[in-house]
C-alpha cells in the first residue's frame, strides 16, 4: 500500500459495532454472535476507548477468568486522517474518529473494497439525466449534514449492466431523517414512506427513491422479518441477498465500494448468496433469485444450489405468510417475461413446496401466452395462476386469496368444468356459450385449461358486441317499455355473435323474429 494520508470524510462508511466499556462478557459474546464481527469498538459514554477482539473474549471466558472489558481493551491506531500504512498492524485496522467519537472502522478488506477508481472511465457508465440529477442534489444534501452517501444495490446493478431502472436506493452513514427531508426539499419530491427500519421513500418523477442508514441486522428465526441496527457499510452489504445487489458507488468519489466480489460475478453472470443460509433467513430472497437469473439470463453459483437445496430440505417456504408470497409473486407476475421466473421455480422444486399440483414448463407457457393476449393486469394473474393450481377451494388462501375473491374464483371454476361437454359442444350456438362465460371471472376462463386458446380470445371479443339498437330505438319503432325490450336486444346481440345478420339488418331482423309485438 502507498503511504498515503487521505481526508477522513472519504472513508465515513457508517457506525462501527459499538459496544459501552461498562457492558458484560455475555453482552459482548452476544453482540459477536449476532453480527458475526471479529472487532468490537469500546467506548465510554460516545468516547472511543479502544477495542476488543472475538477471539480473546472467547479465551477469556474459556479460561474462567474474572475480568471487566477494560481489562481485555486493546489499542489500535486511530485519528482524523486514515493512513493505509496504519493497517499494517495485528489488528490490519484503523478507527477514523471525529470529536473523540468512533466514526468508522476501517479493516483491511475495507480498505480493498475502495480499490476501484473513478468508474466513469473504467465502465463508461451512462447516468441518465434525471439520475445525475437526484445524485447531485443528493451529494449535496449530504454535504450539509456532514454524511457520506452512496447508491446501493440495483441501481448500481443495472448501471454497470446497462439497463434503465427507476428504484433508486441511498445509503447514508447516519442522519438519515434529516438527509430524506433535506433531499425532498431539493428535488420538490414528496416524502411517501416511513417503515419501521427507519427506511423513507420520496417520490420524484417517474423515481422511487428508497433512503436508508448503514445498518446491520440478524434474523431471531427461518422466515421472520430481521431486526436491525445501525452499522457499518460493510455489515450493510453483507446483510443484502446476493452478492450482485452488495455493489455501493460513493456519490462524492464516484468509486465503487466491492467488499464480496460483485463485480466479478456481474462480470461472470453469476448469481451468488452472501452465505449458505442466505435463503433460510429469507426465503422471500428464492424468488428474487428466479427473477433475476431469468431476467439476466445469470447462472446459480454452486453454493446458491446448496443454498436454496438446504432452504427446501428445512421446508421454510412453509414459513412465508400468505401476504408475504403474494408479494412475491406480484413481483414475478411484472416481469416482461414471468413465465421463465415460474417455469425456473417448477424445475428446482419451489413450487412442489407451495401447491399439490405443479404444471410442467409447456402449460406454464400456454397459461402466460394467453395471460399477455387477454391483457391480465399483474394482480389478475396472481390470482388466476393459484387458481390453476389449487386442488381445492381453501388452496387459493396461500396466495392470499381470500373471502368473497375467493368463494367466487372458486365458484367460477367449479362452474366452468360442469359446463365442459356444454363448452365444447359445436352443435351449441357460440352465442349461449358467450352469454354463460361473460358472467365469469376473467381469471378463472385463463385457468380453466381445458378450454381452448382460440376459442377463449374468440369469446373475449364477443363480449365487445352489441345489439347494435338501444331499448331507446325499439321505443321509437313502437316497442312498447317492459320486459320484452330485454329479450329483443338479447336476441340481436345473440344474432350478431352467431354471424347471422350483418350490420344495419337490426330492424329487418326483430321484426321477423318478432313479428307478434311489432304486430300488436
Amino acid at each position: 500500500m502507498k503511504n498515503t494520508t487521505h481526508a477522513a470524510e472519504n472513508f465515513l462508511t457508517g457506525t462501527p459495532l459499538t459496544i459501552d466499556i461498562k457492558s458484560s462478557f455475555e453482552q459482548a459474546q452476544e453482540l459477536f454472535s449476532l453480527a458475526g464481527e471479529e472487532l468490537l469498538v469500546l467506548t465510554d459514554g460516545a468516547a472511543f476507548k479502544g477495542v476488543l477482539r472475538r477471539r480473546v473474549l472467547e479465551e477469556a471466558m474459556r479460561f474462567g477468568l474474572k475480568l471487566d472489558l477494560a481489562d481485555l481493551l486493546e489499542k489500535i491506531p486511530a485519528g482524523e486522517d486514515f493512513v493505509r500504512e496504519a493497517l499494517k498492524n495485528p489488528f490490519s485496522a484503523y478507527v477514523l474518529l471525529k470529536k473523540d467519537s468512533a466514526k468508522s472502522l476501517i479493516t483491511l478488506k475495507d480498505a480493498f473494497a475502495f480499490a476501484w477508481e473513478d468508474l466513469s472511465e473504467n465502465f463508461s457508465l451512462e447516468f441518465p439525466e434525471e439520475l445525475s440529477e437526484i445524485c447531485t442534489k443528493a451529494s449535496e444534501a449530504a454535504k450539509a449534514l456532514g454524511l457520506r452517501v452512496f447508491l446501493v444495490g440495483g441501481i448500481v446493478r443495472d448501471l454497470i449492466l446497462k439497463r434503465p431502472s427507476f428504484d433508486i436506493d441511498l445509503v447514508v452513514t447516519e442522519k438519515a431523517r434529516y438527509f430524506a427531508e433535506n433531499l425532498a426539499q431539493k428535488l420538490g419530491a414528496r416524502l411517501v414512506k416511513t417503515s419501521l427500519f427507519g427506511t423513507f421513500k420520496l417520490a420524484w418523477r417517474d423515481y422511487d427513491i428508497d433512503i436508508a442508514q448503514a445498518r446491520w441486522e440478524y434474523y431471531e428465526a427461518p422466515a421472520r422479518l430481521p431486526k436491525t441496527f445501525p452499522g457499518p457499510l460493510r455489515q450493510d452489504a453483507f446483510r443484502r441477498d446476493f452478492t450482485i445487489n452488495s455493489l455501493f458507488l460513493c456519490l462524492k468519489t464516484r468509486r465503487l465500494i466491492d467488499y464480496y466480489g460483485g463485480l466479478k460475478d456481474l462480470c461472470a453472470k453469476k448469481l451468488r448468496v452472501l452465505h449458505i443460509l442466505s435463503f433460510v433467513e429469507d426465503p422471500t430472497r428464492i424468488f428474487r433469485a428466479a427473477r433475476y437469473a431469468t431476467r439476466f439470463n445469470f447462472a446459480f453459483s454452486s453454493d446458491t444450489f446448496r443454498a436454496l437445496s438446504l432452504a427446501l430440505k428445512l421446508k421454510v417456504l412453509s414459513l412465508l405468510s400468505s401476504a408475504r408470497l403474494r408479494n412475491e409473486f406480484l413481483r414475478i407476475m411484472e416481469e416482461e417475461n414471468p413465465s421463465l421466473a415460474i417455469i425456473f421455480l417448477a424445475e428446482n422444486r419451489v413450487l412442489n413446496e407451495l401447491f399439490e399440483k405443479v404444471p410442467d414448463k409447456f402449460e406454464i407457457k400456454r397459461f402466460f401466452a394467453l395471460a399477455t393476449k387477454m391483457r391480465l393486469s399483474p394482480a389478475e394473474k396472481i390470482e388466476a395462476f393459484a387458481l390453476f393450481l389449487a386442488l381445492r377451494e381453501k388452496d387459493l388462501e396461500r396466495l392470499d386469496i381470500s373471502g368473497h375473491k375467493k368463494k367466487a374464483l372458486w365458484q367460477a371454476k367449479l362452474s366452468l368444468k360442469e359446463k365442459a361437454a356444454f363448452l365444447k359442444d359445436p352443435k351449441i350456438p357460440l352465442s349461449e356459450k358467450v352469454f354463460f362465460l361473460e358472467k365469469m371471472p376473467r381469471e378463472a376462463l385463463l385457468a380453466a385449461s381445458f378450454l381452448d386458446e382460440a376459442f377463449i380470445l374468440k369469446c373475449l371479443k364477443c363480449f365487445e358486441i352489441k345489439p347494435g339498437l338501444s331499448g331507446e330505438d325499439l321505443q321509437k319503432l313502437g316497442v312498447k317499455q317492459g320486459p320484452e325490450i330485454g329479450k329483443m336486444l338479447k336476441a340481436l346481440r345473440a344474432a350478431k355473435i352467431d354471424g347471422t345478420i350483418k350490420p344495419g339488418e337490426e330492424e329487418a331482423f326483430l321484426r321477423k323474429e318478432f313479428a307478434d309485438v311489432f304486430s300488436s
